[in-house]
């Protein structure tokens, strides 16, 4: 992939990112202290759902603790994951940063220049140029950021002194105005391997957009099929294909199910919107063919109370069309249409997208 041409005076990105699923972010975005404890709180309890109020309580001023310090320093995203490795807790934290460039420094040139300032400051830490899929150079440090644990959040209740592993990629953005730098610790230093290549597929889905694609993007106001649709992460082609199972059994019809089998990767409608072209959903698109007429009313009328019992909350309805989706984060959407006069009903269940998204807000960032 070639760079982007830059963009005359420091024109506004939109800039996006993939994030696993299983990160929950930190609420660096709300300057509101009591918003950002109950997010924390209710996020806490969903992490630690069968730990005790005292160890979520801990947790979430764990957690406020390093939060501030994130925003203090001007975090857009900060996020964490709390994996089980075998009975054994393990964490990490990742956090994306907006930074302007000096001025009268080019994107082209911040590159060399980061990279001897980082290699001057930092001589233990290994300091390195590397290409990422998005065409941009990023600088990556990668060293150590021990820090004290003070008593009254550590589990023994005594001050304790913690190695953390960390690793930084800054990039400066094409629009020679800003740079956007994502960090990863973690003090599971066990893990280090497991974390340094997750972190890498993070960097390495930097995708951004200009304002004039994002034009062009709302006045097409579709998505277009890929040529090649690319396959579904395993995880994502698991629940689709779970909510279909759940919605063929609502319909409660028979009919042709041979055709128009399709599960593929897709550019989220929103990410679209924003100029982001690289996949970050999936979809699975399925249909049944050669049913009775009368059926089709009543197969959709099952699915809109079956989709209310279990929680889910109608987004449209009219007529032979029905679409719900999940509530909450990482929430799935399914589209049921049934066609008079041809005997078919059709369904689509999208995956919710794994992309954090940070549209403009008066920096070139976005």
């Amino acid at each position: 992939m070639t760079d982007l041409v830059p963009v005359e005076g420091g024109g506004k990105l939109h800039v996006g990112w993939f994030m696993p699923p299983f990160f929950h972010e930190l609420p660096v975005d709300t300057d509101d202290p009591d918003e950002g404890a109950r997010r924390l709180v209710a996020t806490a309890k969903e992490v630690l759902a069968n730990g005790s109020e005292d160890e979520q309580m801990r947790m979430a001023l764990l957690y406020a603790s390093i939060m501030g310090d994130l925003r203090d320093a001007g975090a857009c995203y900060a996020g964490f994951c709390v994996l089980d490795m075998d009975g054994r807790n393990s964490t990490a934290t990742v956090a994306v940063y907006r930074t302007p460039l000096p001025e009268e420094t080019t994107a082209a040139e911040a590159v060399p220049e980061m990279l001897a300032a980082f290699s001057r400051a930092y001589p233990e830490d290994d300091v390195q140029v590397s290409e990422l899929p998005c065409g941009r150079p990023g600088v990556v440090r990668i060293g150590s950021a021990p820090f004290d644990l003070p008593a009254e959040l550590s589990p023994s209740g005594e001050a304790v002194a913690v190695d953390r592993g960390l690793i930084q990629v800054y990039v400066p953005l094409p629009n020679d105005a800003e740079m956007v730098t994502f960090e990863l610790s973690t003090p599971s230093m066990e893990d280090w391997d497991l974390y340094s290549e997750l972190f890498a597929e993070i960097v390495r889905g930097l995708d951004w957009g200009t304002e004039e694609e994002v034009a062009l993007a709302t006045a097409l106001e579709q998505v277009p099929a890929p040529q090649e649709p690319p396959a579904p992460e395993p995880e994502v082609a698991r629940g689709l294909y779970d909510r279909s199972s759940r919605f063929l059994d609502a319909l409660g019809v028979r009919g042709r199910m041979d055709r128009g089998n399709e599960l593929t990767a897709v550019t989220c409608p929103d990410c679209w919107g924003k100029g982001l072209r690289s996949a970050c959903s999936a979809r699975h698109r399925w249909r049944i063919d050669e049913v009775e007429e009368a059926l089709l009313a009543p197969a959709v009328a099952r699915v809109e109370a079956f989709a209310a019992q279990g929680g889910w909350t109608v987004a449209d309805a009219a007529g032979l069309r029905l679409t719900v989706h999940e509530e909450g984060e990482g929430a799935h959407r399914v589209t049921v249409t049934a066609v008079a006069g041809e005997g078919r009903i059709t369904v689509e269940v999208l995956a919710p997208c794994h992309r954090t998204v940070r549209p403009p807000s008066g920096s070139a960032f976005g």
